[in-house]
């Protein structure tokens, strides 16, 4: 029989696939039944969504097969034992969330793999998510961001786009793009992000955790009820916060990929080298494999939902027209990643800053 602690993990591991559920149902029973007219684009993201499921969580599953047969492998297995207590010593003595990221973050070449889906995932997706959200009333901001961070961020992106095209404030003619404005918790939850991400290749077995959680609690916390208080002072526009997100993700961009490349033998540092090993790290792990395709469903996605501009019928505030922002967020996400594409095409979509009687919101 399991112990209490043992007993304790196999509770905790359920729970997770119970969590889970729980998203999928909260987020598919608050997505209203409207918006008919774009069957099509709905259609498209749906698709999506279940294809960067089934992808990414194939090899998540393929993590947890290769994590228990390491553990018995090293342990000498339990002979004798039944398999739930073969299992509940696996989740009592394996730190999955930690071993996972470890495999991930650790090494130039996996980093240069997991790092777009965290820039991405800290700045554009959650002022995405903050302000048009809440602009087009998708209820429970907060489900999509910690699906994503439960499941994968590509499947809640689908997720948060479908939800937008079924908005029932999609078609009201006098809806402005997107709040223009974001408040102070939304900026400085991206800035203290942007900076955990920033650490994350650098911290020790002592910091590693704790920097890991303040990078996922502070992006939930503007999507929380509290964080739509956009009336003041040191609110920033949101397509500045754009452009700083872009910006600060380049920057670290940057700096990964001149890592990853000194990382690499004289005879891999050209670009037919630097692709060959990359392709191997991709493949090189289960979980490096999960994050690495999380990274590729996301920038697909993101370049559909650019192609299709589904909230732009008017032209873009910036006066860019789609096929040049199209471009531009291409160039950007395939040289560096989402995480500098995605805030260029998202700010796009975003108002001038002023309500309809010339007041800042």
């Amino acid at each position: 029989m399991p112990t209490t602690g043992e007993s304790v993990a196999l509770g905790i591991f359920g729970s997770y696939f119970l969590i889970i559920l729980g998203l999928f149902g909260l987020i598919g029973h608050n997505v209203p039944i409207v918006g008919r007219g774009r069957t099509q684009r709905q259609q498209v993201f749906s698709v999506l969504a279940i294809l960067s499921f089934a992808h990414t969580w194939y090899y998540m599953l393929a993590y947890l097969f290769w994590s228990f047969r390491e553990y018995e492998r090293e342990t000498g297995g339990l002979v004798g034992k039944s398999v739930i207590d073969r299992l509940s010593s696996w989740l009592m003595d394996t730190g999955l969330f930690e071993q996972a990221w470890a495999i991930v973050s650790t090494n130039p070449m996996p980093w240069w793999w997991s790092e777009p889906i965290c820039l991405y995932t800290v700045g554009a997706f959650t002022i995405f998510l903050a302000t048009h959200g809440r602009n087009y009333a998708v209820k429970h901001l907060w489900t999509y961001m910690v699906l994503g961070q439960l499941v994968a961020i590509s499947v809640a992106t689908n997720l948060v786009f479908l939800s937008l095209l079924l908005s029932p404030e999609l078609n009201r003619p006098d809806k402005s793009k997107a709040v223009s404005y974001a408040p102070p918790i939304l900026w400085l939850s991206v800035l203290v992000a942007l900076v955990t991400v920033g650490i994350s290749p650098y911290t020790t077995k002592t910091t590693f955790l704790p920097n890991l959680l303040v990078m996922h609690i502070a992006i939930i916390l503007p999507l929380l009820s509290f964080g739509n208080i956009a009336r003041s002072r040191f609110a920033l526009r949101t397509r500045t916060l754009y452009l700083l997100a872009a910006l600060g993700s380049l920057a670290l961009r940057i700096r990964t990929i001149v890592a990853a490349l000194a990382s690499l033998t004289s005879a891999n540092q050209t670009l037919s080298g630097f692709l060959s090993v990359a392709l191997s790290t991709l493949h090189s792990h289960p979980a490096q494999s999960s994050i690495g395709w999380d990274v590729i469903w996301t920038t697909i996605s993101i370049l559909v939902w650019t192609f299709l501009s589904p909230l732009s019928n008017q032209p873009f505030s910036s006066g860019g027209s789609p096929s040049a922002v199209l471009g531009t967020t291409t160039i950007a996400s395939l040289l560096f990643s989402a995480g500098v594409g995605a805030p260029l095409a998202f700010r796009q979509d975003v108002d001038e800053g002023t309500s309809a009687d010339g007041k800042r919101r």
